[in-house]
């Protein structure tokens, strides 16, 4: 074969032999080796020649060495010491690889000093540090497609992850070179993201496995598409590639593991790997077009950002939402709990800032609700849960504006009409448990309830006989207001209470029980 070169070689005119070097990222390495030689036989200068010469030299090695690898001989452990450290130091034809290893431990252990686990994080923490979670991804916050590719759900994720990374880092970033290995790095990640978003918008997914197995899907690819090598020195290699991603996608079967980002990543990294062959006629080669690289790249963050805009955002608009309701609720119903602690202090006026803080959350998450309720594709049950949310919310609001006007009047807060208020709202509260436990919610409504949109001048009007029945240890009292049953029973004689309404209620006790029944049950002497 090098004879055969050498022949060709000597036939060529000087010119000829120089524009061949130039181009010499297109020929196999014996070819550009006896050209080397014809060139330096004739005297002839070239730019760069002993550059060209060297890492054409190296390029065979590494091939050989790919082909044929050397059977590891016994090392000191001093030897295998600074083995190890190599795989986190940059050279020359192992550079970006040992830097992105490198970026992902620095931030692991940046985010454990802060705080979080370093066995198990919480997902709090892993939000805060830029996971990609649908509800907040695609609400407004798209760079977590990039971040979540640096973050790891505990150390022994980012030890697996890390160990795979240096392998087939070590492998393909000396034949693609540095700019298409972090090209395809990046790319391949945030294809991976992208699959895991359109699969599951609820996971709080992290880690660099799509990234990883993008790099094994390309490596593959290209050692089947080379043309230099034979089936039989390709075959070893890409059975190896093939076991490990089949193993490691099996394995993700298992839960919690974000298949979707392995596969998205592994396609993209399959389909980055054709291109590049094709780009350079089938040879491994550091050298590409940047303009082909550019044109190669946009029309895929194109096709990414087409993919993005196209994911329903519905549902993670209502995770959002819910996220929301609940950091408002809770920060709402703080004056509330000092309320019921301090109740001899409730005329005051201390808790009067509160309330009105109360009231301005429960109107954001009423104007959110109704905002939410407009959605074209909303799920039936999401659509209901909404609903409920929104009757649950207003009566707060009333509740509350109740309570401020009560205060500001020096008056007792916790009167009857407060307590149908919340009576009303505790039917909300169950319905919505029993909606998302499966069960078919009773209806909340009758003529004689408390209509869920209603202002704080209206509860003047509303019918005082509208009480619910009580039932203690199975025995109906007279329809009465809730704070006359203290005269009856004393709170801390109580062992449970159970609220029945709507049909159940009625078919149990009759006519009377149309506004709900209360059962309590004494404790046992």
């Amino acid at each position: 074969m090098e004879n055969s070169y050498a022949a060709v070689a000597s036939e060529k005119e000087d010119d000829q032999l120089l524009e061949i070097l130039g181009e010499h990222a297109a020929y196999e390495p014996e070819a550009i080796l006896a050209l080397i030689a014809e060139i330096e036989k004739r005297n002839l200068q070239a730019p760069d020649l002993e550059q060209i010469k060297q890492e054409t030299l190296q390029a065979l090695q590494q091939r050989e060495l790919q082909l044929n690898p050397e059977p590891a001989g016994p090392t000191s452990f001093a030897d295998k010491f600074k083995d190890f450290w190599t795989l986190f130091v940059p050279q020359r034809h192992y550079f970006v690889t040992p830097i992105l290893v490198n970026i992902n431990i620095v931030i692991f252990v940046l985010l454990v000093l802060t705080g979080m686990h370093v066995l198990s994080p919480e997902g709090e923490d892993l939000l805060n540090a830029g996971s990609n979670y649908g509800p907040y991804t695609l609400t407004g916050e798209p760079w977590r497609l990039f971040t979540a590719m640096f973050l790891h759900i505990g150390i022994i994720h980012l030890l697996v992850n890390m160990y795979a990374l240096a392998s087939i880092g070590g492998a393909l970033e000396p034949l693609v070179g540095r700019k298409q290995f972090i090209t395809a790095y990046v790319l391949c990640g945030l294809a991976g993201s992208l699959a895991s978003l359109w699969w599951d918008q609820q996971r709080n997914g992290a880690g660099a496995s799509g990234a990883i197995f993008g790099m094994f899907g390309m490596f593959m690819t290209m050692v089947l598409l080379e043309r230099r090598m034979t089936w039989a020195e390709k075959k070893g290699m890409v059975y190896n590639m093939l076991g490990v991603i089949a193993l490691n996608l099996v394995f993700g079967l298992q839960g919690g593991i974000d298949n979707a980002a392995h596969t998205g990543g592994l396609v993209l990294g399959i389909a980055y790997g054709a291109v590049l062959m094709l780009r350079s006629g089938r040879y491994f080669t550091q050298q590409y077009n940047l303009r082909g690289s550019i044109v190669t790249v946009a029309l895929l963050l194109v096709a990414f950002v087409g993919l993005y805009l196209q994911i329903p955002t519905e549902n993670a608009k209502y995770l959002t939402m819910l996220d929301r309701f609940g950091e408002r609720e809770t920060a709402a119903m703080d004056v509330m709990k000092e309320m019921e602690l301090d109740a001899t202090l409730i005329n005051g006026g201390k808790y009067l800032p509160g309330l009105e803080q109360g009231i301005t959350l429960w109107d954001e998450s009423i104007k959110e609700l109704i905002a939410l309720q407009e959605l074209p594709d909303l799920g039936e049950q999401q659509a209901k849960e909404v609903e409920i949310l929104l009757n649950y919310t207003q009566l707060r609001k009333t509740s509350y504006q109740m309570m401020r006007d009560d205060i500001q009047s020096n008056q007792p807060w916790m009167h009857s009409k407060q307590q149908q208020v919340l009576w009303a709202i505790s039917t909300y509260v169950q319905e919505l448990n029993d909606l998302r436990g499966g069960e078919e919610p009773e209806p909340t409504a009758s003529e004689n309830e408390i209509p869920v949109r209603m202002e704080v001048d209206d509860l003047e009007k509303l019918d005082p006989d509208a009480k619910p029945l009580f039932v203690i240890d199975g025995e109906p009292l007279e329809q009465m207001n809730p704070d006359d049953v203290e005269k009856i029973i004393h709170p801390d004689d109580i062992a449970s209470v159970t609220v029945l309404k709507g049909k159940e209620a009625v078919a149990l006790y009759g006519e009377q029980a149309r506004n709900g029944v209360v059962l309590i049950t004494k404790k046992k002497e």
